[in-house]
């Protein structure tokens, strides 16, 4: 099929823009890794401009993950954190929006408000921190899994996917004797593995780049997510003694270590997302078209 003149300018167009954009994204954490993997005298010598790393060094990450490093604690923290925050969040999201589905519900239309109230008006900051301390979660383990552990906008989209199952699924196991439970576990998840993935990547993503709620909640180190040290690190412009654990060591240059400390922070995301790609494109779209 040949394309006409207008065809062709807009296919050219989109196709350099989109270079543009990805070379806007991509150039900026390639920078990262070749500093990182660049021994600091040449980084002096080329005045930061480093491309393409000439001399490939892992100083940097050998500080980082030496042994005694607070970074593995505060890995395993966040590692903990997210496991257990997405697990429950889902559940919650996936209880709370399978129940929503159901028009039979009485009062639906009611607490279906409640919830688009929330997203449009918060606590605010203040009560939240008082509510977390009178329930006495300040500076415990799982503070920073409950206090995300619910989104009404991700309840909304998941809300969304079930109301698109048949009735007539989940009205033939009722039929057969099956209860919700059963329905929701046997019919409605399997079917629903898009929206699923899409809500718990969506989950996984806050609960694995939050440090902000770590900063008003967690006062021990030994409790502190990664998220948090990585801030502490980059925000000082030196190494925090209390983060590292380097006795007798003198610490490498610290725009070394910044870069090193980013890239152990997002390689997990990086190797995660291509595997649910599919998945959340396709139940993103779902959810954008549901009502």
């Amino acid at each position: 099929m040949k394309l006409t003149r207008g065809e062709t300018t807009f296919v050219v167009s989109n196709y350099v823009v989109l270079t543009l954009v990805t070379i806007i994204i991509v150039l900026p954490f390639w920078y990262v890794i070749s500093v990182s993997l660049t021994p600091y005298s040449i980084f002096s010598e080329r005045n930061g401009m480093i491309l393409m790393p000439t001399s490939i060094s892992f100083d940097y990450y050998e500080y980082l993950l030496k042994k005694g490093s607070m970074i593995y604690a505060s890995y395993g923290n966040t590692i903990r954190n997210t496991a257990g925050g997405v697990a429950l969040a889902l559940f919650l999201t996936v209880t709370a929006a399978y129940a929503l589905a159901d028009k039979r519900l009485p009062g639906r239309k009611i607490i279906i408000l409640y919830f688009v109230f929330t997203m449009l008006f918060r606590g605010g900051m203040i009560p939240t921190y008082i509510t977390i301390k009178g329930l006495g979660l300040l500076n415990t383990d799982y503070v920073l899994i409950l206090v995300m552990a619910f989104s009404a906008f991700n309840m909304i989209i998941m809300k969304s996917f079930f109301e698109g199952i048949p009735e007539s699924l989940k009205e033939s196991a009722a039929i057969d004797g099956a209860s919700e439970f059963r329905i929701l576990w046997q019919i409605v998840l399997p079917l629903s593995l898009p929206v699923i993935a899409t809500v718990g990547l969506l989950y996984l993503v806050v609960y694995w780049n939050d440090f902000f709620n770590a900063m008003l909640y967690v006062t021990d180190w030994d409790k502190a997510p990664v998220q948090l040290v990585l801030r502490s690190i980059i925000a000082s412009s030196s190494l925090p003694p209390e983060l590292l654990e380097q006795a007798g060591t003198a610490p490498p240059p610290t725009i070394g270590i910044q870069m090193a400390a980013i890239v152990i922070v997002a390689l997990p995301m990086l190797i995660i997302y291509p595997f649910v790609q599919r998945y959340f494109e396709q139940g993103m779209l779902i959810g954008s078209v549901k009502g």
